[in-house]
C-alpha cells in the first residue's frame, strides 16, 4: 500500500519492516541507519515511545522516500507526537487535505487537454521520463520500486518522475499497480524540443554501449557512395521505419526497448 493510504506511521513501518516476529532482517538495518538498539524500534512500533524528528528523517532516507512521501511521514509522525488535542487536530486536517488531493484520482490526472509547455518542457528533458511511461506498460512492471531496479536509478528520483506523470495523466495508478495512462503526447518535427529529444535519446545509446549486452545491436559507418544510392537507402529507411512502428502498434507489451537510426549527410 501507498504511504499515503495510512494516517498513522506505525502502521505503515509494521507493512515496510514485517510484524514482530518476522525475519526480513529490516528491523536490525533500521535500527543501524538510525541509530538506535533494535528493541526502541519494537518499543515504537508498540505505541510506548515515539522516534524524534531528526530519526525520521532518517528513516526517510532508508525507505528511500520521495519529497512528498518524506514531508507526509514526518506529518504523521507529528500527528502521533502532538500533546494536545487542538494540535492533535490541527496535525490531522493537514493529513486529511493531503490524502484526499491524492486519492481523488481527478486531482492527479488532468484528463485529455494539451499539456502545456512547462510540462513538456520538463517531459522532455530526460529521457528516463518516456522510458518510465514506456515500462508502465510491461505486466511485470508494477510499482516505481519496480521501475527504481529495472532502470538503475534510486527510488526517491523514480517516485518524483512517477509523480509527475501521474499528474499528466500519461501514467495511472488501478488497484496498486501503474500503468500508462490515457493521454498522450506527442512531439511534432517543428517543436523547439526535437534536439533536446534526439540527444537524450542518443545518450541513452552511448550508455548501452558501454555494456555491450549481446542481444543489443550497434551498427556505425562512414560511407561514400552515388547520390542515387543515397536517396535509395533513405528511402528503404524510412518504409522499414513504418513498417516497423505498424507492426510495434499491435505486438503486445512484454520487453522495452529503444529505436534510433541514422543516416546522414557526413559532409
Amino acid at each position: 500500500m501507498s504511504l499515503f493510504e495510512y494516517t498513522n506511521y506505525r502502521e505503515y513501518l509494521l507493512g515496510q519492516l514485517g510484524p514482530t516476529g518476522s525475519r526480513t532482517g529490516m528491523r536490525k538495518k533500521l535500527a543501524e541507519s538510525i541509530p538506535v538498539h533494535t528493541s526502541f524500534i519494537s518499543q515504537v512500533l508498540q505505541g510506548q515511545a515515539e522516534f524524534s524528528l531528526e530519526q525520521a528523517e532518517a528513516i526517510n532516507s532508508f525507505l528511500g522516500h520521495s519529497e512528498e512521501e518524506a514531508e507526509y511521514f514526518l506529518l504523521l509522525l507529528m500527528l502521533e507526537r502532538a500533546g494536545s488535542h487542538k494540535l492533535k487536530e490541527r496535525w490531522l486536517s493537514k493529513v486529511n487535505r493531503i490524502r484526499t488531493q491524492r486519492l481523488e484520482i481527478q486531482k492527479r490526472i488532468k484528463g485529455h487537454q494539451s499539456l502545456s509547455d512547462e510540462d513538456r518542457e520538463r517531459f522532455y528533458s530526460n529521457a528516463y521520463y518516456g522510458a518510465i511511461h514506456v515500462m508502465c506498460s510491461l505486466p511485470h512492471i508494477n510499482s516505481s520500486e519496480d521501475l527504481a531496479q529495472a532502470l538503475k536509478l534510486p527510488r526517491p528520483k523514480v517516485q518524483s518522475m512517477v509523480d509527475f506523470l501521474l499528474q499528466l495523466g500519461l501514467v495511472v495508478e488501478k488497484e496498486g499497480r501503474l500503468q500508462v495512462g490515457p493521454q498522450h503526447i506527442h512531439l511534432g518535427a517543428d517543436s523547439s524540443l526535437v534536439l533536446r529529444h534526439h540527444i537524450n535519446w542518443r545518450q541513452k545509446t552511448i550508455q548501452s554501449l558501454q555494456f555491450q549486452e549481446p542481444e543489443d545491436l550497434h551498427y556505425s559507418a562512414a560511407l561514400s557512395l552515388s547520390q542515387a544510392d543515397a536517396f535509395a537507402i533513405k528511402e528503404a529507411l524510412l518504409e522499414q521505419l513504418s513498417a516497423h512502428l505498424k507492426r510495434v502498434a499491435s505486438s503486445p507489451e512484454e520487453v522495452a526497448y529503444v529505436l534510433t537510426f541514422d543516416f546522414f549527410r557526413l559532409a
